[in-house]
């Protein structure tokens, strides 16, 4: 029996170009005013997610290629995202997006997160800082690991 995908003989390969592509989705979220990413487009309170691999290939998340997340959660759901990929869970769909069928499988999914308590703008000021926490920069997007002369 012949399989609809030939697997990658290197899946962290394959998982680590998809996260870096996720990382400048994130990256482009947390800038201010930001409408429209690689993966993303804002319209009004939801945001239109298709995430993609470098050939352009879509990637299936619970069963659509393109889901629509309230704006006011999607830098959670990024955060989501980034756990499935890093656990393994979007295997199938990455290698056969790369390698073969694209679309195979389609069993990954991603939770929206329940809505954070607070206005929209300290909403957005926390996922700011989270998503810089992940870059290793601090709040004000400067580097933690640099130590600043005078206090």
């Amino acid at each position: 029996m012949q399989h609809a995908f030939s697997s990658s003989a290197d899946p962290v390969s394959d998982r680590n170009a998809v996260l870096q592509d996720l990382h400048l989705a994130e990256k482009a979220w947390a800038t201010d005013d930001v409408r429209s990413g690689t993966w993303f487009v804002r319209e009004g309170d939801h945001v239109a997610f298709a995430p993609t691999t470098r050939n352009g290939a879509a990637l299936t998340i619970n069963g659509q290629t393109t889901n629509f997340i309230p704006a006011d959660r999607f830098a959670d759901y990024l955060v989501n995202m980034r756990v499935a990929i890093e656990a393994g869970e979007f295997d199938r769909e990455i290698a056969g997006a790369l390698h073969g069928a694209a679309g195979a499988g389609g069993t990954a999914e991603v939770s929206v997160p329940a809505a954070r308590q607070g206005s929209s703008q300290d909403i957005h000021q926390a996922q700011q800082e989270e998503a810089f926490a992940r870059e290793g920069r601090n709040p004000d997007g400067s580097l933690s690991s640099v130590v600043g002369g005078g206090s």
